[in-house]
């Protein structure tokens, strides 16, 4: 019961800041927004003088960009290697690789060599009202030859504005931890899903239906939310969704503020809350500048796509969400930012594992020396929570930790981003060279 006080005040806190921050000063730029000029009229390719229907979806047209990052970390005496890239436009991640080796699997907490690979594509003479993606993950389990392959598919149609649909398709079949006698047990799935938004004003209802099979047991689900856009680019969404196991009944909840692509000075803003019986997720962000890319199609994204995520299976992350670097870089959309992440997974009636996290960026991008641009410094705290086994009880015990850690980083040439995350009190370290090629 205090483990629930204690979420459900962290998520009251949280939101209560996230008013304050985006509603205060909100107030006092309404006089202010009209005196400005209008900068987006000035641009050469804006979505809203462009009649072309391709980008009427993701904002002005952008020019591609192809990201290569090979990096190393050491993490509790393991040495872990990546390397990956992929080609982004102002509309996704179009393509990208991926390559682990000894890298750790995050869904069953096992050493794997790891290959994954997608694609997003808009077959119909490049129009996005068509967009299609495909992607896997092919893990070969370290120190054995069992291996574990995941397959996820999803065509998204907007015929015209208002009106959103997608359906998506999810394959796995490998192993999950076993006993002391079968260290491994296999588990197989097939999921579905269909799901619609239609924007009627300020309001855009969705619903969603998915179904499928975990080991031989079937699992449908339904659900419903609404997305109400409220005044000052705010936004806030409330969904639910009920499955035939109880357990995968899940609730989501976020409240937000967009930046505009007419950039306001006004900081942008999202937090989000997703909940199940055994599970708790929370992520929040606030962002300041005049570097601020969390515009409209990035946080209705965002939102939409967690709660149609609660309908599959098995949530593969990094395929959906294409969260491939081994250092994030998402700190380059914004000239100041702040994260908070929070996951309680319980894994018994008396264990759980999760994180707590605390993450602000400073990006220096007024600062050039020579050769050396846009330094980066990231400040961080972590409370972690993994279950032990204690050799004198005999049982599982949950172990809790607490640390800093620190990212510092810069360009070399503009084309090159050199970049290392230390954690003192642990002597864990992650570095990575990037390259882009624009």
């Amino acid at each position: 019961m205090n483990l629930r006080n204690s979420i459900h005040n962290k998520i009251i806190i949280i939101v209560g800041y996230l008013i304050i921050f985006i509603y205060t000063p909100s107030l006092f730029a309404q006089d202010e927004g009209t005196d400005k000029i209008d900068t987006l009229s000035l641009q050469k390719h804006s979505h809203q003088s462009n009649a072309d229907p391709r980008y009427s979806v993701f904002g002005p047209p952008a020019s591609d960009q192809w990201k290569i990052q090979a990096s190393f970390m050491n993490a509790d005496h393991e040495n872990v290697s990546a390397f990956n890239f992929y080609k982004k436009n102002q509309r996704d991640k179009t393509i990208f690789l991926s390559l682990i080796n000894n890298g750790l699997d995050n869904t069953s907490q096992y050493r794997v060599k790891q290959i994954s690979g997608a694609a997003v594509l808009f077959p119909f003479n490049d129009d996005d009202r068509y967009q299609f993606e495909l992607g896997g993950t092919f893990d070969d389990i370290n120190d054995t030859t069992l291996y574990n392959s995941t397959l996820f598919s999803r065509f998204t149609y907007r015929p015209t504005p208002e009106l959103w649909l997608r359906v998506g398709y999810e394959y796995y079949d490998g192993y999950q931890p076993g006993h002391a006698r079968n260290l491994y047990v296999n588990s197989t799935l097939n999921s579905y899903y269909l799901s619609a938004k239609y924007k009627i004003g300020f309001i855009s209802p969705i619903g969603v239906i998915g179904g499928g099979k975990v080991d031989e047991k079937t699992n449908n689900q339904f659900g419903g939310g609404v997305f109400i856009m409220g005044p000052w680019n705010t936004y806030a969404f409330g969904g639910y969704i009920k499955s035939t196991d109880e357990i995968e009944d899940v609730r989501t909840l976020a409240i937000g503020r967009w930046a505009p692509f007419r950039l306001d000075d006004i900081p942008s803003g999202f937090f989000i809350w997703k909940h199940k019986p055994d599970y708790d997720f929370q992520l929040g962000g606030l962002f300041f500048g005049n570097r601020n890319l969390f515009i409209q199609p990035a946080a209705v994204g965002m939102i939409t796509g967690m709660f149609i995520s609660s309908v599959t299976l098995r949530v593969n992350s990094q395929l959906r969400q294409r969260k491939l670097l081994a250092i994030s870089e998402d700190y380059e959309n914004f000239d100041h930012s702040f994260f908070y992440v929070h996951l309680n997974q319980k894994i018994n009636n008396s264990n759980n594992v999760g994180f707590t996290a605390f993450q602000f960026y400073k990006l220096l991008s007024d600062i050039k020396f020579y050769v050396f641009s846009d330094p980066v410094i990231g400040l961080f705290y972590t409370e972690e929570i993994n279950p032990i086994f204690d050799t004198k009880t005999f049982f599982l015990v949950d172990k809790k930790e607490k640390y800093f850690s620190y990212q510092v980083g810069f360009k070399i040439f503009n084309s090159f981003l050199i970049e290392a995350v230390h954690y003192p009190s642990r002597d864990d370290f992650t570095i990575a060279l990037s390259y882009l090629i624009k």
